[in-house]
């Protein structure tokens, strides 16, 4: 009883002295994550979704699906999220994508293991990143969805599948309408071969879904060649 009193004692003074800072409010975090308990209360949180899509419902609207994925189902099974796109998750993924600010992606992946993990119907054979063109990644000098990929793939021991190509160069998805981002995603994406995945249940790894034209391309480029289930994970879920 003494050692396991003096065990949680040493472990709470540990925090204090060498403890992380929390992105959002500065204090200390009293915990092996920058981000304290009160601010990641406070975020928005995922309440009530689309059992398919995760678009945010009313509260009333429980295990339903939304009336788009009814009027039109899309390829993918499933699509986990854990954050509204809305404030501070929204800076904080703009920080990670534009500011090089890269441990707020592995912040919320720590938090999209923490709350979506035990969700899953079941663990995914492969990752699949959504690509980045060549000289995109080059400008911003990293692809954020392998990033977070990695992170999850780490933490899951899921392996990263790079199933997916982007050979052709096009407009940034950012601002686009829902008929625009389908337009522009068209012939944007290619399937690699040198991946098998007949047969396989994969993930494709996002940061934020908006219209789900990106995450519906990528599923239906992966189900023509032979993949059994494609879900989504992505970070955030636009309203």
């Amino acid at each position: 009883m003494v050692n396991r009193f003096l065990s949680v004692n040493l472990n709470k003074l540990s925090y204090w002295v060498v403890s992380g800072r929390c992105i959002l409010c500065q204090s200390h975090s009293l915990r092996g994550l920058d981000l304290c308990q009160h601010c990641e209360n406070d975020l928005p949180w995922l309440a009530t979704y689309c059992a398919r899509c995760a678009l945010p419902l009313p509260e009333n609207y429980r295990d339903t699906q939304c009336g788009r994925c009814l009027r039109k189902p899309p390829v993918f099974t499933h699509c986990y999220c854990a954050l509204s796109y809305g404030f501070p998750v929204d800076r904080l993924i703009a920080g990670f994508k534009h500011q090089n600010q890269l441990h707020y992606g592995a912040i919320l992946s720590a938090l999209w293991l923490k709350h979506c993990q035990d969700q899953l119907d079941a663990v995914p054979d492969a990752l699949v990143p959504v690509p980045m063109h060549w000289r995109r990644r080059i400008s911003r000098g990293f692809n954020q969805s392998l990033l977070i990929a990695k992170d999850l793939g780490s933490a899951l021991n899921i392996p990263i599948y790079h199933a997916v190509n982007h050979p052709r160069a096009n407009h940034s998805q950012q601002g686009l309408s829902a008929a625009a981002r389908r337009k522009n995603l068209r012939q944007a994406f290619s399937f690699n071969s040198a991946y098998d995945i007949k047969g396989k249940h994969l993930a494709v790894i996002d940061d934020v879904v908006t219209t789900t034209a990106t995450a519906n391309t990528m599923a239906a480029i992966l189900a023509r060649n032979g993949a059994k289930q494609v879900d989504i994970w992505c970070l955030a879920r636009t309203p």
